[in-house]
């Protein structure tokens, strides 16, 4: 299984602003850019609450209503460029960091649903679109519901216990009478036929994870928490390549989140290009190599040894699967000894 995690590069190429430009819209907006200093220099979800908490004449949770809601008006609507219909296409499952519709729009035009494995006011641990034969999940938010739209460094938190939870003790629905867990946590990799409750989170850790357009914010910590994880499960069955355009002459900085991915076993690609939008094309090549590399999820049977580097070709054959399976035993019986 391959799925997508795509950020806002694409939008971007259909004239959307990005996150940056977006918050000074917002300082301008709520005439606070007198008491919003030094926005460069800050994370953006940061930036995000000390621009509600200098919303006059409201709560804080009143200023985060009203932020958010103006934030949903402005990203509600971005146009469907070929390289939404063109990345949709090869995958079944999609993960996406932005809040509106245009993933559904390019794949079946209005003729898309939601849905939901559990209907979520603030967070988005199941938050589902169908449209063809294809499932979007809104992993940041739905500009529909303006409340779950995650870009405070509170929400960002809250997020992340609540997708802990669901890897450990569960999480509590009113519809069910026990808390509903992952079933990787039990291991189980085939959750679709099951039927039962599963949420992007396991795909994440599963499949095989193509990263495109997304600039990962150290501040985004639920998706670095679950690139962690993944690199911390003893049993490996998907990889995770992360694409990063790098134009030709700009005076963009180094970007040190991509050391840091490397050091959790990503294969990071990095593709020099003259615009964006070429770069995007190129991507689009390497996805498809990469899916006919790995055309299976990887054998349970082989774990990532903690002597083994994080990059090591996982590769397994028919031989090498019988080969792994013959030396298991051995590995458990030596532990046994020590």
């Amino acid at each position: 299984m391959h799925t997508l995690l795509l950020g806002n590069g694409l939008n971007r190429l259909s004239a959307a602003v990005d996150w940056a430009e977006l918050l000074r819209l917002l300082v301008d907006e709520f005439d606070v850019g007198h008491l919003v200093q030094h926005m460069d220099q800050k994370p953006l979800s940061m930036l995000f609450e000390e621009l509600c908490a200098h919303c006059g004449g409201k709560s804080f949770r009143g200023a985060e209503r009203s932020v958010k809601t103006k934030i949903a008006s402005l990203v509600g609507s971005v146009m469907v460029n070929e390289l939404h219909r063109q990345y949709a296409a090869p995958f079944d499952v999609i993960l996406t960091t932005n809040y509106d519709d245009t993933l559904e729009r390019a794949i079946s035009g209005p003729m898309f649903t939601r849905a939901h494995m559990y209907a979520e006011s603030r967070y988005s641990l199941f938050r589902r679109c169908r449209a063809a034969n294809k499932d979007v999940w809104h992993i940041h938010g739905d500009s529909t519901l303006p409340e779950s739209i995650v870009l405070g460094f509170d929400h960002y938190a809250g997020y992340l216990q609540k997708i802990r939870n669901y890897f450990t003790d569960g999480i509590r629905i009113s519809s069910e009478a026990h808390p509903i867990r992952s079933p990787i946590k039990s291991g189980a990799t085939d959750f679709e036929r099951w039927g039962r409750t599963y949420s992007w989170a396991d795909h994440f850790l599963r499949d095989h994870l193509h990263i495109v357009g997304l600039g990962l914010d150290f501040t985004e910590i639920d998706i670095w928490w679950l690139l962690l994880h993944k690199r911390r499960r003893k049993i490996v069955t998907g990889r995770t390549f992360y694409y990063d355009v790098n134009v030709l002459g700009s005076a963009s900085s180094p970007k040190p989140q991509l050391s840091v991915l490397r050091s959790l076993g990503v294969d990071v690609q990095e593709v020099p290009a003259r615009t964006y939008h070429e770069g995007y094309v190129a991507i689009l090549d390497l996805i498809t190599a990469n899916t006919r590399r790995y055309p299976s999820l990887l054998q349970p049977a082989q774990p990532l040894r903690d002597d083994q580097p994080a990059s090591a070709e996982l590769e397994i054959g028919p031989e090498g699967l019988r080969a792994a399976q013959l030396k298991l035993p051995m590995r458990r019986a030596r532990k046994r000894l020590k």
